[in-house]
């Protein structure tokens, strides 16, 4: 479970989105894929640490994509709290920062697996991640990104 391996980040003791809130973000209707099952979410609220998370996987015959959207309290992802540009290239990886509907993000891409994520960071305050598996490129992850309402999902930073 994604909130068990971030409850070390330190958040602020505040009250993060509840994940009903975040679920109709995961809910999306995308062309050629089926949802598997429906939306789930947590909401974690221990000492001083609160964190929220809604989900959802989608199916396309083999292959398969996760999205997750999360409320840190303004934990910033990795690469993109710098505000630097940043790609790099391996023989089996191409990292990137970019940016989706104004927002920035991190999108990776492994070719030969088939595998790609993309991260982003709306509002300072939320992680919206997107893995795909048994794609054929990183298109497919920005496009469900582009269905996603991320303006909206701002708003809701209080």
């Amino acid at each position: 479970m994604a909130l068990t391996l971030w409850a070390g980040v330190g958040a602020a003791a505040a009250d993060v989105v509840h994940f009903k809130e975040l679920m109709p973000f995961v809910d999306l209707k995308i062309s050629g894929w089926q949802m598997d099952g429906k939306p789930s979410g947590t909401t974690l609220k221990q000492g001083n640490v609160s964190i929220s998370e809604a989900r959802a996987t989608y199916r396309a015959e083999d292959r398969t994509l996760e999205i997750v959207v999360m409320d840190f309290l303004g934990k910033s992802i990795p690469f993109l709290g710098m505000g630097q540009q940043m790609e790099m290239e391996t023989n089996g990886e191409q990292v990137r920062t970019t940016t989706v509907q104004d927002f920035k993000a991190l999108e990776t891409f492994r070719k030969q697996d088939k595998q790609g994520e993309l991260n982003l960071s709306v509002a300072d305050r939320f992680w919206v991640k997107i893995d795909g598996d048994g794609i054929d490129n990183p298109e497919v992850l920005r496009a469900v990104a582009e269905q996603m309402d991320l303006k909206k999902l701002a708003t809701l930073a209080k």
